[in-house]
């Protein structure tokens, strides 16, 4: 190659890219190595974030999240078999949690940000508000918000609750996490036409997705349409085992990638802040969980993935890689993704907040 198109923004950009997915896929295969829990995600976030914090010239590459997260929704539609029709009834009353807890988490949330860490009202309200990082920070910005905090605070909660949620589930409860070629070793694997027609549910439930404008639409389109071949009968074989390792490196590194070209100093107050209201949220998703667990005759673990406020794509590989009620946890996801984004933006103008904007914190950060 010419050294001329070595020094080209597109080639600094993928030089850029192949860096962080090679870190990612190291990081992955050291927790692999070790038989860490979700070893591929856990390992490419945390080595990627490390190397991020340290300065390396890591990117995040959001066609390519994109692309694997309209996979992702593909397999995650192999959850929804037409034996699922049996555990509805558990649905409803998921629904009817999952709004309470959103309600009571994001109050505390937004309470603990404004008193304690003296956030605007603005900042505080969308920064702690568990929805989607893009969609918050979006919105957020657009009422007069810090849209760098925001964002910060959003990305410090999902790696938060990404890596400590596995390794809890671990180290505390009698759940036995497994590796993902551990789990999907024993089941039946799409190939050939089966792999064929997943991919067009792929392409086909994005652009879907797109044109219906649905919120969390790159997953939802491609689990819609996926979810209606196998309840068709048209698919029956699972996800590879080694889609959804691509799938873990993709989306850890991407998650880590985002700490770049952070002044830790600068930063310090609205990470620690983060780290606070995100380990609040845990232990209030954890008392939910063990107390109405028996009540909704759903598993503790099961529960507590589902209303532990992680990213929709990250919490939904979680569930997909450790085959714990996979249909159940994304649905749950999907219902506070799409409640957040349509109510957030109206309670915050019922309460006026928008016409109050003191001082921000945080912004002297780059």
């Amino acid at each position: 190659m010419p050294e001329f198109l070595l020094h080209s923004p597109a080639a600094k950009k993928l030089i850029r890219l192949t860096l962080s997915l090679l870190l990612g896929a190291i990081g992955g295969a050291i927790f692999y190595y070790f038989n860490l829990p979700l070893a591929w995600m856990l390992g490419s976030m945390t080595l990627t974030t490390i190397a991020a914090l340290s300065g390396a010239p890591v990117t995040l590459h959001m066609p390519l999240r994109m692309a694997m997260v309209a996979v992702l929704g593909t397999l995650l539609g192999s959850a929804f078999t037409p034996q699922i029709l049996d555990h509805l009834q558990h649905w409803g009353l998921g629904v009817v949690t999952m709004l309470a807890f959103v309600t009571v988490m994001t109050v505390v949330s937004v309470f603990f940000l404004v008193r304690v860490g003296k956030m605007d009202r603005s900042t505080a309200y969308f920064a702690g508000t568990p929805g989607g990082l893009g969609e918050m920070t979006i919105v957020g910005e657009q009422q007069g918000a810090d849209p760098r905090t925001i964002a910060l605070v959003h990305a410090t909660r999902i790696f938060v609750v990404v890596f400590l949620l596995p390794l809890y589930l671990a180290t505390t409860s009698n759940f036995d996490i497994p590796n993902t070629v551990q789990v999907l070793g024993s089941r039946p694997t799409a190939e050939g036409w089966e792999l064929a027609i997943l991919g067009g549910c792929a392409v086909i439930g994005y652009f879907l997705g797109r044109t219906l404008r649905l919120p969390g639409g790159q997953i939802l389109g491609p689990l819609l349409v996926s979810a209606v071949a196998y309840l068709s009968g048209l698919v029956h074989g699972g996800p590879p085992a080694n889609l959804i390792a691509v799938a873990q490196v993709v989306i850890g590194s991407a998650i880590g990638a985002r700490f770049v070209g952070l002044n830790l100093s600068a930063t310090a107050r609205p990470i620690f802040l983060a780290l606070c209201s995100a380990l609040v949220m845990l232990a209030m998703a954890g008392a939910f969980a063990t107390v109405l667990a028996p009540w909704l005759g759903l598993p503790m673990h099961a529960l507590l993935l589902a209303l532990s406020p992680g990213g929709l794509a990250e919490m939904s590989l979680i569930a997909l890689a450790l085959n714990v009620d996979t249909a159940f946890i994304a649905t749950m996801h999907l219902v506070r993704i799409l409640l957040i984004v349509t109510m957030a933006p109206i309670v915050f103008r019922i309460l006026g907040w928008n016409k109050t904007h003191l001082s921000r914190p945080g912004r002297d950060y780059p």
